[in-house]
């Protein structure tokens, strides 16, 4: 191995030693206004925990992904699906969102068998920041076919809610594998054409959307996301993340304090170094940069779409000023590691730290555990699926070998 470097070393050291200053100038500010409280006593109960994960490989003219969803509680329940994009700019966004939407409906689902779904991750991240290429694809469409969008974004989520029921019952079996966005098609039929034997009237005989028909699948995948956050929503819910970088706790100091300068620091090492002990400190999210709601979105709420959704999220007409999570801070063993939790107002928030508790062992939950073990994606195996489905692919015809080339064959 190669020996380190001593200016990289003195690099480093310089960074800790100042940030170890800012420290100890920020711990009893922070004591002053904030108090570390003791765990509730475990509430036993029926708990699932829901992960995500997502894989995907650039070829020539496609970019072939595959996204999955575990829920893990009594029972283990999988879901997993495999899809096809074309590179667009956009095209890692819609992944992700494919991933999100496949998570909040896992999480939705097993939600109608439970106490509480855990989720990874946080929900005010879901709540509070819609992804800006869906906002803005919406908003065009929506200028555009104003009321006839409206009436066909109503049908599809009517189309969603029948298409639930289906769901529900496959996910009995325990795996569900296949496609999993009704925005993308079933069986070789366009959403289009299943709208229309649906008896939909914006779209039975209409030719407004032909020319939209790759932007409007866009917005339905998005209208799709929102449905299954907003059933999620329904149910007793908590989100736990591992990794953030928030300075709410530093930031409400330093206003009260009223400091000339606000250390640049994120909370993490500051709250860690209040106590070892286990328990959990609640604090108030900052508003940020405020994030425009869709106008189409807005309408379906109206229209009594998305309940759930609007009455979670703190709107100011059309901007989203937060959500109505209450955050903490938590370290589940004395010495443990801190992590970011976040429950609805709605809900009891000491009642729900309990019936995590009933689950946790030593510095983590064990369900949240388990479910990002079972769900995460590994590589090789998709490289080799993957591998095997455009050999199967190419062998029926050649011609698909333009479309499934990969760039950095020579150099493998």
């Amino acid at each position: 191995m190669e020996r380190i470097d001593d200016r990289h070393l003195e690099e480093i050291r310089h960074f800790l030693r100042e940030s170890r200053k800012e420290l100890g100038k920020l711990v009893p500010l922070v004591r002053k206004h904030y108090r570390w409280e003791d765990l509730p006593e475990p509430k036993k109960t029926r708990v699932y925990a829901v992960d995500g994960s997502r894989m995907a490989r650039r070829l020539s003219g496609a970019i072939i992904y595959a996204v999955s969803a575990s829920a893990v509680g009594d029972d283990l329940y999988y879901w997993n699906d495999i899809g096809a994009l074309f590179p667009y700019s956009n095209a890692d966004d819609r992944i992700r969102v494919h991933m999100d939407t496949l998570e909040k409906r896992m999480g939705a689902l097993v939600g109608e068998m439970s106490d509480l779904v855990l989720m990874d991750g946080t929900i005010s991240g879901a709540l509070i920041r819609p992804p800006s290429y869906a906002n803005s694809t919406t908003n065009q469409l929506y200028e555009r076919h104003g009321r006839t969008l409206l009436e066909a974004s109503m049908d599809f989520l009517d189309a969603l809610n029948l298409k639930w029921k289906e769901w529900k019952r496959e996910l009995k079996k325990g795996v569900i594998s296949g496609p999993s966005l009704l925005a993308r098609g079933r069986e070789g039929k366009s959403i289009f054409k299943i709208l229309e034997e649906k008896g939909s009237r914006s779209i039975r005989g209409k030719i407004w959307w032909v020319v939209d028909a790759e932007n409007l699948i866009v917005l339905f995948e998005y209208l799709e996301y929102l449905h299954a956050l907003d059933r999620l929503l329904e149910n007793e819910i908590a989100s736990i993340a591992k990794t953030f970088y928030r300075s709410d706790v530093i930031g409400t100091v330093a206003e009260r304090e009223k400091l000339k300068r606000v250390p640049i620091m994120v909370d993490t090492p500051v709250v860690a170094s209040l106590t070892d002990k286990s328990g959990y400190l609640r604090f108030s999210s900052k508003v940020g940069k405020k994030e425009a709601l869709a106008g189409l979105i807005l309408d379906l709420m109206e229209h009594g779409f998305f309940e759930n959704l609007r009455e979670i999220l703190v709107l100011d007409g059309r901007k989203i000023e937060g959500a109505r999570i209450r955050p903490a801070y938590v370290r589940f063993a004395d010495g443990g590691l801190i992590y970011l939790l976040e429950v609805p107002e709605k809900q009891d928030f000491e009642d729900t730290l309990a019936k995590i508790l009933s689950v946790a062992e030593d510095e983590y939950v064990i369900p949240l555990e388990y479910a990002h073990h079972s769900v995460v994606i590994k590589k090789r195996e998709f490289d080799a699926y993957v591998d095997a489905i455009l050999s199967a692919i190419v062998g029926e015809d050649e011609a698909y070998l333009n479309f499934l080339r990969y760039g950095r064959e020579p150099l493998e």
